[in-house]
């Protein structure tokens, strides 16, 4: 089966974007390419989501401070009234746009990445919002952190983030995705028989009485969700939209990795970003790089890890190289 649809006659409610006057400085290794019409990076893409909070704007300056390092193009995407990119280091790898607050975090990424065809650029990108801080990193850890999470994608395996909700239907929850151009393109573009087929599987829709996700309406991120439960139903049904094309999907909590049958068995447990509900403990930054700040789940952790990384001076830019 052809997952990929035609780019002129996408499926979800944004068509491919036209080319448009650029709304940031070309990252320094594009431009050094520019004369190469189809020169795609070896560099993975980061976009950042940003919507002004005082919680977000603790989980960003930590961030720069942190996660920055010279291995990847970083592009923060500010949305709505901020003045966050002035927080920012000037480098050659990292932009910044400003944009209205709308289509929540998937829509925005699905946005960028289609304006001038971006996504073509490159061959492994991350999409990761405000809401979680990080890295945290052990102290005999030397790794990278976004070569954690791009590691783990392979020929099988296309979606990776932090913890999968068993919630409604199993689904790799979005503050932090990893992936690869086979996975964006099914994301953006997914062909009607992928989502014919998808649908089969989904089977009748049934109204959750406690989470009220609604039904599947546009398959991928490519469209604009202007309510909050529309926006999660596209985080939730994007999971089971790459299993329907064949493919694999990974979490970083070691729960995951339990049970070969950890998907079929999950349901008890639900949401792991609850306070207590990670198999009766919080789940630990350690687990999965970074920590989910606006749900309550181990603030004493948080704070602790937050000051010792700080005061350690850990820097990314010392472990993550190309």
């Amino acid at each position: 089966m052809d997952h990929l649809g035609n780019p002129d006659k996408n499926i979800g409610p944004i068509p491919i974007a036209k080319p448009s006057p650029p709304k940031y400085a070309a990252f320094e290794d594009q431009a050094a390419h520019a004369n190469e019409t189809d020169y795609v990076s070896e560099r993975p893409l980061i976009l950042y989501a940003y919507f002004e909070t005082e919680l977000a704007r603790k989980n960003l300056q930590f961030y720069i401070t942190h996660a920055l390092h010279n291995a990847a193009d970083f592009l923060f995407i500010f949305n709505g009234e901020t003045n966050a990119n002035e927080l920012l280091p000037e480098a050659g790898n990292i932009r910044f746009i400003h944009r209205e607050n709308k289509c929540y975090d998937l829509g925005a990424f699905a946005e960028v990445l289609t304006t001038n065809d971006l996504y073509k650029k490159y061959k492994r990108y991350i999409t990761m919002n405000a809401s979680i801080r990080g890295p945290f990193l052990p102290y005999w850890s030397e790794g990278c952190w976004s070569d954690m999470y791009l590691s783990k994608i392979t020929e099988e395996t296309k979606l990776v983030g932090m913890t999968m909700n068993c919630n409604i239907h199993n689904h790799i929850q979005s503050m932090i995705w990893a992936y690869d151009r086979t996975t964006i393109e099914i994301l953006l573009f997914p062909s009607a028989p992928l989502v014919k087929k998808y649908k089969e599987i989904l089977g009748p829709y049934v109204l959750d009485p406690v989470t009220p996700v609604p039904a599947m309406t546009a398959p991928g991120i490519n469209s604009c969700p202007h309510e909050y439960w529309d926006a999660v139903a596209i985080e939730v049904y994007a999971t089971g939209l790459i299993q329907a094309a064949g493919y694999k999907v990974d979490a970083m909590m070691f729960a995951f990795h339990s049970s070969a049958k950890y998907q079929e068995t999950c349901k008890e447990n639900g949401d792991v970003l609850v306070h207590g509900r990670y198999y009766g403990m919080d789940l630990h930054p350690y687990d999965t790089v970074f920590a989910k700040t606006n749900r309550g789940i181990g603030p004493l952790v948080l704070e602790r890890l937050t000051d010792w990384t700080d005061g350690n001076g850990y820097t990314s830019y010392d472990r993550c190289h190309i």
